[in-house]
């Protein structure tokens, strides 16, 4: 049988070797962790306020995971609200450190695999600009900051697309190049380069990663909307972003999603369609980490769950962790 006609009992008799997380807010408590406010508002008062709040939340979702099995979780960005613009004067890390060291305890007795992922327009690698490189690293290096005061272990990563190709792809990607050679060792250890849906395909992004001995993030909707040259099948994309994580001993973590119907392509839906969850676990080299990127977060995890229930029920298993 091939792998992408792999019966629904083959993959769930394999769920427990894939864990499935989800992003940044949990639509079952209704916290995201991510309260912020506008610039013009950004006063060390407000701010401190709004940590303050970020922080409880980020325990009560870290938590909940640990009371539903969930063990791969990204952080959003706005945890500290404006983390790494100037307009944040305040040693945040300092004040709050001890509320850090209990939530990194908390993590790590869960054994959560913690993540971040700025947005494109917050940092890239691709920038010619001086001024969107600096901007580019001071988010790196809040979001790494971040990660590194949760304690969180070399598998945890930030993950950054390349950007933009201006002026011209091979200049872009001398940047890229480039941005990546001056980053401090510390640094760049905590990246993961994905691919994305409209300027650099997967081909494009590997050799990127290996050079650097950074990983790749492989994700399964944004290979099928920006295809690669040669074309790259689910099959090939994953085993080769997974031997970027393999490479430096560390399990391999990829992005799955399927399309919102009726929307732009790449558009992520509210949930995982199961066919996709089926191609996605059969097409995996090794156990691996999915992080599902979906409208619903923490229910498109238990929606996927409820499908191993049901399985195992009718074949007299054990079920799944229930919501």
């Amino acid at each position: 049988m091939g792998p992408f006609v792999a019966s629904l009992s083959q993959v769930m008799e394999a769920f427990d070797s894939y864990r499935l997380g989800y992003v940044a807010q949990s639509l079952t408590l209704g916290v995201s962790a991510g309260h912020t406010c506008r610039l013009a508002g950004a006063t060390p008062q407000r701010l401190e306020s709004l940590i303050a709040m970020n922080l409880e939340e980020l325990q009560r979702l870290l938590e909940f995971n640990a009371s539903r099995g969930i063990e791969v979780f990204r952080i959003g960005s706005s945890l500290v609200p404006f983390g790494s613009h100037p307009v944040n004067t305040l040693t945040w890390w300092k004040t709050f450190g001890r509320d850090f060291e209990h939530l990194a305890r908390l993590a790590r007795r869960s054994h959560q695999r913690l993540s971040m992922h700025p947005s494109p327009a917050g940092a890239s690698l691709s920038s010619r600009h001086a001024r969107v490189r600096e901007a580019s690293l001071a988010e790196l290096r809040y979001s790494a900051r971040v990660l590194d005061l949760l304690e969180a272990g070399p598998e945890s990563r930030v993950v950054l697309h390349v950007g933009g190709a201006a002026p011209t792809r091979e200049e872009a990607l001398v940047a890229a190049h480039r941005f990546l050679d001056e980053m401090p060792e510390s640094l760049r250890e905590r990246l993961t380069i994905e691919h994305d849906d409209k300027v650099w395909s997967a081909r494009e992004v590997l050799p990127l990663a290996r050079e650097h001995g950074v990983p790749m993030v492989g994700d399964n909707l944004h290979n099928a909307v920006l295809a690669s040259t040669p074309v790259m099948s689910l099959k090939e994309l994953l085993r080769e972003a997974a031997s970027t994580w393999t490479a430096l001993d560390l399990r391999p973590k990829f992005h799955l999603a399927s399309q919102r119907p009726q929307a732009r392509a790449g558009a992520h839906s509210d949930r995982v369609d199961p066919a996709d969850f089926r191609k996605m676990v059969a097409a995996l080299p090794v156990p691996a980490d999915l992080m599902l990127e979906a409208k619903e977060k923490d229910v498109a995890v238990f929606a996927l769950r409820q499908l191993a229930n049901e399985r195992r029920g009718r074949r007299g298993g054990a079920g799944a962790p229930a919501p």
